[in-house]
C-alpha cells in the first residue's frame, strides 16, 4: 500500500528539546526518514518561532532557521502567545490534522513531530478513522511514556543526528543496553509465539510489523544490531526463537511453551564464600581490557588520575560558566556566547595537568568528556551546520562535580555489560573502580548498578 504522509511539528517543543540536549534545529534528517517511508503530501509546523528561540538564547538564529524549514518545504503558521505563557499553538496543530484526516482519505500515516502526551487524544482520534500515526520525539529520555503507547510507530530525532547507539556508549540511568536488549528479545519470543497462533509460516516481515505493533518505538539498532536479520540471528542463538532455515521462517521455542513446575518449598542455602582476591583482580582485568578496546586507551587510568581529570574538566569549565542546567534556563543572567568545544577543554585540561606534573593523556582526557556529555552533565548547544560531537558547544555545567564521578562509572558499568556475555561480579568492578574490595566499595558498586539491575 502507497504510504502517504502529513507531517505537522510543534515548534516550540520542538525547539526547546533539541536545544537542552545540544542537537541542532534542522528539518532536513527529519524529512529524509519520512520519505524512506513514503511520498510526505502535507508539511506544516506552528508556533512562536521568534520566542521559542529567545527562550534557549538562539534568538540571532531566528532566520537562519526559518529559511531551514522554508527549504524543507515546510508552512510555518506563526501562532503568537495570547498571554504570557500560552498560545493556541497546539489546539490549531490537531485541528488542522483533524481537517486534513477528513477531507483527504489518501492520507495514510500522520507524523507528529512533539513530544507532548497532550496530543494524545488526536493519535486517538486519527486511529479510529484508520490512520497510522508516527511520533517523532525529541530524545528517549524526555518522551512520555503514554506518547509511545499511544503511537503506531516512534523514532527519535537525536537518533537521526548521533546515531541508534548513541546511548550504548554511555547509557542513561532509566535502562542499560543489557536491560533493553533482554526486553526485545522477550517482546520476540512473544510476538512470534501469538503470530504462530493464527499463521502457519511466520515471516521476518511479519514479525517486525508485530514488534512495532507492540511497541512503537522498537528500535534494533539500539541493542547494537546493524540490521534486523541479525537482531533476528541474535534471537535464534539465545533460544527465544527458531529458524526454519528451509523457508526462512520462525516459530517459538518449544521449550519456552513448557509449563513451569510449579514453586517449591524455599531450602536455606549456606551463603556462599566470597570469591578470591586473586579471581577478582582476574575479573577486574576483563573489564579493564573491554575498556581499553572500547576507548582506545593504552592503559585504564587509575582512580586518582581520573578523579584529576574529572577536577580539570570541571575548573576549565568553571572559568567560563560555573551555573547549573537550571540556573541557564531560568536566568535572564545567562544570555552570553561564551562556550567551549570539547578540544578547547581537552587543551585546556592537559595544559593544566602537565603544569602540575602529570603527564597528560588527550584520550583519555576527550574521552571522559564525552563521556561526561553522554551523561547529561553538560548544557551544551551544537554549532551551525553539520552535528558532530566535535562541533557541540558546551555552555554550562549541567551536574555537580560531586556527581560526576558516579556517571563515569556508570558509563564504565554499562560499557562492560553491552559487551560482556556472563554476569559481572561486584568483586571485579569494585577492583576496576576503586582498586579494592571493602564492604564500602562493594555498597558504592551496588548503588552504581542498582539502576540497571533492580
Amino acid at each position: 500500500m502507497e504510504c502517504n504522509i502529513a507531517l505537522f511539528v510543534d515548534v516550540e517543543n520542538f525547539i526547546n528539546g533539541a536545544a537542552k540536549i545540544g542537537l541542532p534545529i534542522d528539518l532536513s534528517k527529519v524529512i529524509d526518514r519520512l520519505r524512506e517511508m513514503g511520498s510526505i503530501i502535507v508539511r506544516k509546523a506552528y508556533g512562536d518561532m521568534q520566542k521559542a528561540l529567545q527562550a534557549v538564547n538562539l534568538g540571532h538564529q531566528y532566520q537562519m532557521i526559518r529559511n531551514s524549514f522554508y527549504s524543507n518545504l515546510v508552512d510555518i503558521e506563526d501562532v503568537p502567545y495570547v498571554t504570557l505563557n500560552k498560545n493556541t499553538a497546539d489546539i490549531k496543530l490537531v485541528v488542522e490534522a483533524l481537517s486534513v484526516a477528513y477531507q483527504n482519505e489518501f492520507i495514510t500515516h500522520f507524523a507528529i513531530l512533539a513530544s507532548d502526551r497532550d496530543y494524545v487524544p488526536l493519535y486517538q482520534k486519527l486511529k479510529t478513522l484508520n490512520k497510522t500515526v508516527l511520533t517523532i520525539g525529541v530524545d528517549r529520555q524526555h518522551i512520555n511514556p503514554t506518547v509511545i503507547g499511544a503511537s503506531d510507530r516512534a523514532f527519535y530525532y537525536e537518533h537521526l543526528f548521533l546515531g541508534d547507539n548513541v546511548n550504548s556508549f554511555y547509557e542513561s540511568e532509566e535502562e542499560s543496553v543489557v536491560t533493553r536488549r533482554k526486553e526485545y528479545l522477550d517482546l520476540l519470543s512473544t510476538s512470534v509465539r501469538n503470530l504462530s497462533r493464527t499463521l502457519i509460516s511466520v515471516s521476518a516481515e511479519r514479525v517486525l510489523e508485530a514488534l512495532h505493533h507492540a511497541k512503537s518505538d522498537f528500535n534494533f539498532g539500539l541493542i547494537g544490531c546493524e540490521t534486523f536479520s541479525q537482531f533476528l540471528r541474535l534471537g535464534v542463538e539465545g533460544g527465544y526463537i527458531v529458524e526454519d532455515e528451509d523457508d526462512g521462517t520462525y516459530s517459538p521455542n518449544e521449550a519456552t511453551l513448557r509449563p513451569t513446575p510449579p514453586p517449591q518449598a524455599k531450602i536455606e542455602e549456606a551463603p556462599s564464600r566470597a570469591i578470591s582476591d586473586e579471581d577478582a583482580k582476574k575479573e577486574a582485568k576483563i573489564y579493564e581490557n573491554i575498556l581499553c578496546d572500547s576507548f582506545n586507551f593504552k592503559s585504564f587510568p587509575n582512580r586518582a588520575y581520573r578523579n584529576r581529570v574529572l577536577n580539570g574538566i570541571h575548573s576549565a569549565m568553571q572559568l567560563n560558566f560555573g551555573v547549573t542546567v537550571s540556573e541557564a534556563l531560568g536566568g535572564e543572567e545567562f544570555q552570553r556566547e561564551e562556550s567551549l568545544t570539547f578540544k578547547d577543554i581537552t587543551d585546556r585540561v592537559a595544559a593544566e595537568m602537565e603544569r602540575d606534573g602529570y603527564e597528560p593523556f588527550q584520550n583519555v582526557i576527550y574521552k571522559t568528556i564525552v563521556g561526561l556529555y553522554f551523561r547529561r552533565c553538560f548544557f551544551q548547544q551544537a554549532r551551525e551546520g553539520d552535528f558532530q560531537i566535535a562541533s557541540i558547544k558546551v555552555i554550562g555545567i549541567a551536574k555537580p562535580l560531586t556527581e560526576w564521578e558516579d556517571e563515569l562509572h556508570r558509563g564504565y558499568i554499562n560499557k562492560i555489560e553491552s559487551v560482556l556475555h556472563k554476569p559481572m561480579q561486584d568483586y571485579g568492578i569494585a577492583y576496576l573502580l576503586f582498586e579494592k574490595a571493602g564492604d564500602d566499595d562493594l555498597r558504592k558498586v551496588d548503588f552504581l548498578r542498582s539502576r540497571y539491575d533492580k
